[in-house]
């Protein structure tokens, strides 16, 4: 999580008096401010000073979108029970008129006891009916409890913090069986690797080219040190998009086509960006992406004998929290090729 600013969680204020000391606040700012929620964000995570790092995100993205945040700081292995609670306000100057727009923000520290009943504390605090957008930060732990994921309206995590994927994945695949088809996920991994999908796509536009997605015979990805599994998205999403089937899970992979074609899969690290580079064989020809080191751009190549050279220039992903995390919450619809492209490169987590 990248932050710049430092936070406070807020007033330290009674388990049960959270409601009646917001109202305090609003009543006591008078006609200055005005109360915006679009949603409910409920954050949740178990490490140590959680709650400081969140509220400085809540900070930088509530001008933009409207909430009531809850935040969640957990600590389940914790003797007895222990339960504190703060609450804040997140104002913005609307326009040329003075007065101010604000959401609210309700901080938790859980304990022991209280940190395992995570789903009294969301639900007695959600704002009206409005949709829960949760976001996990930890690890998910077994048993799933489905009382909480089926008040859910879109899961947010970040695949590329696990340290287990494959026994994440299984739990994500409980927690949605447990929910039917409300529930939406949403993996900051995959927003995160986005445009560097699109920029991939955009080297097959042309009728010159397109026919060599077919005929693609090595796949090499240069990642960051810790976006291994950004880059396995990107194999699983080529791989189910072309009808790959992996038939070597080995450290360097290997994938089938269609028409029995293999198709050899090699990573390395490379510092920079999530992804600095991808390049792909056919054939006939070489496409190529890379992204240097502070550049704010893609650059894409594409060579071959039976067809012209071309090149581009696309801009580059922003990787900072605050932006992968409005593009989520300003999204309506799901993610249909997500989990397709996990499944693609299952026994590779």
């Amino acid at each position: 999580m990248e932050t710049d600013v430092s936070f406070s969680p807020g007033i330290a204020v009674p388990i049960g008096a959270i409601e009646r000391e917001l109202g305090r606040v609003w009543e006591e700012s008078g006609a200055a401010k005005t109360r915006a929620s679009l949603i409910n964000l409920a954050i949740y995570n178990e490490k140590p000073g959680s709650l400081e790092a969140n509220s400085a995100i809540i900070g930088a993205i509530a001008g933009e979108h409207a909430m009531r945040a809850i935040l969640i700081e957990s600590d389940p292995s914790q003797p007895g029970s222990r339960a504190e609670a703060w609450i804040s306000m997140h104002c913005y100057l609307r326009g040329s008129k003075g007065g101010s727009v604000c959401s609210e923000q309700i901080a938790f520290q859980l304990g022991g006891e209280a940190a395992r009943s995570l789903q009294s504390v969301v639900f007695s605090h959600l704002d009206s009916d409005l949709p829960l957008v949760l976001w996990w930060q930890a690890d998910f732990h077994p048993p799933i409890d489905g009382k909480l994921w089926q008040w859910v309206d879109r899961l947010l995590f970040d695949s590329r913090h696990w340290k287990k994927p494959s026994v994440q994945f299984q739990l994500i695949t409980q927690i949605t069986n447990l929910t039917e088809t409300k529930l939406v996920l949403c993996d900051l991994n995959w927003a995160r690797s986005l445009p560097v999908r699109q920029a991939l796509a955009g080297m097959f536009d042309s009728p010159a080219t397109l026919p060599e997605l077919q005929l693609i015979r090595s796949l090499h990805i240069d990642h960051a040190p810790g976006s291994r599994s950004t880059a396995l998205l990107l194999i699983g999403w080529i791989a189910d998009r072309l009808g790959w089937v992996l038939t070597d899970a080995s450290q360097n992979p290997t994938f089938t086509d269609p028409k029995k074609g293999i198709i050899r899969v090699t990573l390395s690290e490379k510092e920079g960006a999530s992804i600095t580079r991808m390049l792909l064989n056919s054939e006939k020809g070489t496409f190529e992406l890379t992204h240097e080191p502070g550049s704010g751009l893609y650059i894409t190549n594409a060579k071959s004998d039976t067809f012209p050279s071309m090149g581009r220039v696309v801009r580059a992903a922003r990787e900072e929290t605050r932006e992968i995390l409005l593009a989520e919450l300003a999204r309506g619809g799901r993610h249909p090729l997500y989990s397709p492209a996990v499944k693609a490169v299952q026994a590779l987590w």
